[in-house]
């Protein structure tokens, strides 16, 4: 696996950074490097060296999420879990080698857990907008944080196990830590039935939806949380008074084989299914030129990324994700140009963006008509500051923009820089569309009008909306 993704950085490490520009693609990275760590610890010191990489990685990598959700002015929802809390799983493995370090990615991701929880429960329950799959993310957060604090429990993680007195432990870990173990396995417990809500809420929609990568994530956290019932029946066994064999023990032990059990067929399962369709989705068919989707500066909504979402009920979905499918993915093609090297273009024949299943193309204009009515009424306003220049819209246009016959460096950390200088001196992020912004509205309104007085959805949608968003 880390193999297969050392090799397409290699082959096309611009389609790994164009999924990096949008939080909705660059989800399932954090999964990714969650399961690295649980391979290759305690290999020997190649599993080191690659443990401890790896640990570097997610570090940058939550710190990327962080300001790329920032810059798109999105709110939490159970999709962050593997980027942000998933660092748990790298601290643990980490803490087999270097226990400060470790310590400290514990703390971020349990700081994460306090952070984005409690407003993940909200926005499961009351934004149905929120995909099945998204939802079922939400068993992990708990799960993964209650795994990472057994580094607590462990006599090294403060002190030298020669000069441990057992009976000063004992009695320290059952003032202390268990009843943080048993809070973290309520709030596990809490997590197991928002995703039960948040799936049955949405059943009508995820039946009809093929079978795709996003389907990966009702795998992870059932198998995370199996993980972390078992570290509760650890701590439990050895710091509480509870004896062997009452019921609440019991009821432990069946409710930890049913996740452990259920999760390993649902893996199985879900394993032969992708498997099968890995060639498929491998072999993307790219459309034509003329009908490839635009890079993301050019997209219908590029100029309303900055409404984000609300903490109310909200009739649209989150802009991130309807720029995401409105993009599709960088591919490149096998064969192209006289330097033997493929060009890179983009297309919408995929199955899923990040955990979220591909929206049809009829689901796509909806949700872009349901934003721009909304932008119309609600015009977002231009922010200032180090946070907000967007990631493929404000800079990466380079690589952004990648379509048929291009190939080359892309210069993404210039516009970065650029980018980030002019939002710190309080200047315009982007001159053309800062001279445009005040003609956005009238623009969008006199397409909509000319939509609703019988122009053709489609056509307005495709030729006035998009120079209105240009």
């Amino acid at each position: 696996m880390i193999g297969c993704v050392l090799m397409k950085f290699v082959v096309a490490g611009r389609v790994i950074l164009d999924d990096l520009e949008n939080p909705t693609s660059s989800a399932p990275y954090g999964l990714l490097f969650m399961a690295s760590v649980c391979v290759f610890a305690g290999r020997g010191w190649i599993g080191k060296c690659i443990v401890v990489s790896v640990c570097v990685l997610h570090f940058l990598l939550t710190l990327w999420f962080g300001y790329s959700v920032r810059a798109y002015n999105s709110l939490p929802d159970p999709s962050w879990f593997p980027n942000t809390i998933g660092i748990g799983y790298p601290a643990v493995k980490l803490w087999l080698y270097y226990p400060y370090p470790g310590l400290i990615l514990m703390a971020v991701s349990l700081v994460s857990l306090i952070m984005l929880f409690p407003s993940t429960l909200v926005r499961v329950f009351a934004i149905k907008k929120i995909s099945a799959p998204v939802c079922w993310i939400q068993i992990s957060g708990p799960s993964i944080v209650l795994y990472t604090l057994t580094i607590l429990g462990q006599p090294t993680s403060y002190t030298i196990e020669s000069n441990l007195d057992p009976a000063q432990f004992l009695s320290t870990h059952h003032k202390f830590y268990l009843p943080l173990m048993h809070f973290m396995f309520v709030l596990c417990l809490v997590g197991v039935a928002s995703s039960v809500f948040g799936l049955y809420k949405r059943w009508d929609v995820i039946v009809n939806k093929p079978f795709s990568p996003a389907h990966a994530a009702f795998v992870f956290p059932c198998l995370s949380h199996a993980n972390a019932i078992q570290a509760y029946r650890g701590a439990v066994d050895t710091f509480s008074t509870i004896t062997p064999g009452s019921p609440f023990k019991v009821a432990l032990f069946c409710y930890w084989m049913f996740f452990l059990v259920g999760g390993t067929i649902i893996c199985f399962v879900f394993s032969v299914k992708f498997f099968r369709r890995l060639p498929k989705w491998t072999q993307i068919q790219v459309e034509s030129p003329e009908e490839q989707p635009p890079a993301p500066n050019e997209t219908h909504v590029a100029g309303a990324v900055g409404l984000g979402e609300r903490w109310r009920l909200q009739p649209w979905l989150s802009p991130a994700i309807v720029q995401a499918n409105e993009t599709g993915a960088l591919v490149r093609r096998r064969r192209g140009l006289q330097d033997g090297r493929g060009a890179f273009v983009r297309s919408r024949n995929l199955t899923a963006v990040g955990f979220e299943p591909l929206l049809s193309l009829a689901e796509l204009q909806d949700e872009i008509d349901t934003l721009l009515a909304e932008v119309e009424r609600n015009p977002p306003r231009r922010r200032r500051g180090w946070h907000s220049a967007i990631p493929g819209i404000d800079f990466g246009s380079d690589l952004a923009s990648l379509g048929s016959g291009s190939y080359g460096r892309a210069h993404v950390f210039d516009g970065l820089f650029d980018a980030v200088s002019w939002g710190s001196s309080g200047g315009n992020q982007n001159p053309r569309r800062s001279r445009a912004q005040s003609e956005d509205v009238n623009r969008i309104s006199l397409a909509r009008s000319q939509s609703r007085r019988g122009h053709g959805r489609q056509d307005t949608s495709d030729s006035d909306l998009m120079h209105a968003w240009a």
